[in-house]
Parts: C-alpha cells; sequence; structure tokens
C-alpha cells in the first residue's frame, strides 16, 4: 500500500470522525459510499484501521478512543496545529479537483486574480536562510511600481491573501507586501543577521495584516442577529472569539483585539446584522463611518 494511500486514509478517518462518532463498519460504509475512496482503494482490514489511529495520534496529535458500549469511535483529543490542518484541507481540496475531471463541472470556483502563492516556497527559503530579496513591487492604491530589496522575517495568510513581512532595506522598516503584487522576485545570496521580531505575537490581537499602529487590545462585544450570529460561530471573526449569549433574538460574542481600519471595516460588512455593545470609542467610530457612508448618497 502506498504513503500517498495511507496518508488520504488518514485523513478520510479523520473527517469522518468530526462529523460523528462512528463504528469501524460505519467508517467503511462511508468509504464505500465515496467513489475518490473506492478509486483510491482505502477500505481495509479491521486489523489496519486500528494501526491507523494509533499513527494518527502520533503523526496528527488527534486522539480516538472507542466507546466500548456503543463500540463507536469518536476524537477525544484534537490538537491538530493549525498548518497540519490546513495541509489536510488542501490535500482534500486536490483530491476534488482531480474527481472534478473524470465527475464533469460539478466544482465551482470563484473566479479571482492569482494570489502570488508561487512565491510562498522561494520566500519561505530565503527566511528561514537570511537570505535578502529583490522585487517590482505594484502598488493597490495607485499605479505605481517601486523597486525594493528586503529583509523577509515571516509568511502571513489574512483575508484569502499571503503577505510578505520584512524589513525594508531601505528604511529598516518592517512592512508588509502581499505576494499578488510582487513581481520579478529574486533570492539574493546576500546575508542578514537574524531580526528579533516575533511575527505570531505581533499580529495575535489584530484582525487581518493591518498592525504596528498606536491602537491598544481592548475588549469588544459584537451583537449578531441569530441568522448572522450562527454563521460567525462557525466561522470566527478572530481565534479570541468567546460565545457570552445566545436566544431567539440575538447572539453576542466577545473578543480581545485592535480595532484597527481593517477590523472597523469588517463590522460595517455585516450592515443591519451587527451592533457594537462595548467598547463606546469603537461605537462611536462605526456611527461615524456610517454617517460617512450616508452622505455618499445625499
Amino acid at each position: 500500500m502506498s504513503l500517498r494511500q495511507t496518508i488520504k486514509r488518514h485523513y478520510k478517518i479523520i473527517s469522518l470522525l468530526r462529523l460523528r462518532p462512528m463504528s469501524y463498519e460505519d467508517v467503511q460504509d462511508e468509504m464505500a459510499d465515496d467513489p475518490c475512496s473506492v478509486e483510491e482503494k482505502l477500505l481495509t482490514s479491521q486489523r489496519t484501521f486500528q494501526r491507523d489511529l494509533e499513527d494518527i495520534e502520533s503523526i496528527h496529535n488527534i486522539v480516538i478512543k472507542c466507546n466500548r458500549s456503543t463500540n463507536k469511535y469518536y476524537i477525544n483529543e484534537d490538537v491538530e496545529e493549525t498548518h497540519s490542518q490546513r495541509l489536510r484541507e488542501n490535500f482534500d481540496l486536490l483530491n476534488a479537483i482531480r474527481l472534478s475531471k473524470s465527475f464533469g463541472n460539478q466544482l465551482i470556483f470563484e473566479e479571482r486574480k492569482p494570489l502570488g502563492t508561487h512565491h510562498l516556497a522561494g520566500l519561505l527559503h530565503a527566511s528561514q536562510n537570511f537570505l535578502e530579496v529583490k522585487f517590482e513591487y505594484h502598488k493597490f492604491w495607485d499605479t505605481s511600481i517601486s523597486n525594493r530589496r528586503v529583509k523577509p522575517i515571516a509568511l502571513k495568510e489574512a483575508r484569502n491573501r499571503w503577505y510578505l513581512i520584512a524589513e525594508d532595506t531601505k528604511d529598516d522598516i518592517i512592512k508588509n507586501f502581499s505576494l499578488d503584487r510582487i513581481k520579478n522576485l529574486e533570492i539574493t545570496k546576500d546575508k542578514f543577521k537574524p531580526i528579533e521580531y516575533q511575527a505570531y505575537e505581533e499580529f495575535k490581537d489584530s484582525f487581518g495584516i493591518i498592525n504596528g499602529t498606536n491602537e491598544e487590545p481592548l475588549k469588544v462585544i459584537l451583537s449578531f442577529t441569530p441568522r448572522e450570529g450562527r454563521y460567525v460561530e462557525s466561522l470566527p471573526l478572530h481565534h479570541s472569539q468567546q460565545l457570552i449569549l445566545s436566544n431567539e433574538e440575538e447572539i453576542r460574542f466577545s473578543y480581545f483585539i485592535r480595532p484597527t481600519y481593517d477590523f472597523r471595516m469588517e463590522i460595517l460588512s455585516y450592515g443591519d446584522q451587527i451592533k457594537v455593545i462595548e467598547p463606546e470609542s469603537l461605537k462611536s467610530e462605526i456611527k461615524k463611518e456610517l454617517k460617512s457612508c450616508l452622505g455618499n448618497y445625499e
């Protein structure tokens, strides 16, 4: 059995048990109903299934137990790291794309421009090996093009885009560069000393890619309509999101976050489906933005 089959079988088992507890027979039945699993020959003996559960715990840090009274397996402890989860999701997506070529036009993607992800491997190599990089940068807000030479620190995803966090050699300021605006990337042989900058810590209380502003993180409470609140509960706005109230009239969440421009724009994007409860300062900012928006129609 190939390594590819084993990895795919692990991912399939994880996905199924995240839906609900299942017996060995339930898992095999679900795989038998999945054309991709059948094509890949993922159905196995119970002995192999038990070995898979041990490997999943060892490799993915996901502990799967069996309820002996029902003989059904369930995920007891799930501490899968974010990057592992994303790898698994991308693996599922790639297999869906491959499957769609055989089953017609049932997989529909949102049309958008390339995200510059072809730069990821090179920039990751440069940041890990402390190599300066050069590129042309095409700004969002105008048509200007600038030549940049930077010291790459980290790569960050925000709002379906990837960004390079790097120190600009021109002024020694740490800046963010959207990968889809980078052209003619060149990894130089010029080494630089490691930069004391903890990217995760810098961004953990921020929304999106904006940081380094004067806003301090604070407690924010947002109230959503029940319909929108259920959506936000399933896809949190920020990792600090906590449910604090849920009834037939509203769903409230609390956040510990910097109220930066892009967070305010996110709030405004929900229209009349959201209300800022606190703090008063953020409520005032949103009111000001709404009045300015209405002014465009006078």
